[in-house]
């Protein structure tokens, strides 16, 4: 028998190796699917900027809202009749202790049944030393012994202390004095 050159010998492996049984070279490396999914196909440059947003936006930190317009939020209505000619007043409730109350805006509607019996109207605390404003008003016009007061201002009361309207009336009694207080109760520190 006749030795084949070294040569020859690894030409004809070479050979063999290329007309190897096609399940041989499937095992060997895995054929690409012939219609691949979506999924498969590289991401679009929309997923990629939208998935470095993600990744990359900083999260907000949780934070106390201090200064809320709702925090600590008044309002109250009172009402009261009075049945003799003179100081008529009408009562909030008392400031509690550790706070501090900014009436910010008061309304009332005053009736006395005499025409151009009501003198003057003040908002102060019930220790009566100094009002704390004179309330301008208005007469309706339908109504001659209708009164109006509607005054946006700040207002302020301390702890223990009970906001008031006092109405004077010479000629005839307060009827109807009805009024409404807005603002913010403020715990102080």
């Amino acid at each position: 028998m006749r030795s084949i050159p070294n040569q020859t010998a690894a030409a004809l492996a070479a050979l063999a190796c290329a007309l190897a049984p096609w399940p041989a070279l499937a095992q060997r490396a895995p054929m690409p699917p012939v219609n691949p999914s979506p999924a498969a196909h590289a991401p679009t440059a929309r997923a990629m900027i939208a998935t470095a947003a993600a990744t990359t936006t900083p999260k907000a930190a949780a934070v106390q809202v201090v200064d809320d317009e709702a925090h600590g939020a008044y309002k109250e209505g009172v009402f009261t009749s009075c049945s003799i000619a003179g100081v008529c007043t009408v009562s909030f409730s008392t400031v509690p202790a550790g706070h501090r109350r900014l009436v910010e805006h008061l309304s009332c509607s005053i009736y006395v049944p005499t025409t151009s019996a009501l003198r003057y109207v003040a908002f102060l605390a019930d220790s009566y030393t100094a009002p704390r404003d004179w309330m301008p008003y208005t007469r309706s016009a339908a109504d001659a012994g209708q009164y109006f007061v509607n005054s946006p201002a700040l207002f302020p009361f301390e702890a223990g202390e009970t906001p008031l309207v006092y109405t004077f009336a010479d000629a005839a009694p307060v009827q109807d004095l009805t009024c409404t207080a807005t603002g913010r109760d403020i715990v102080l520190p």
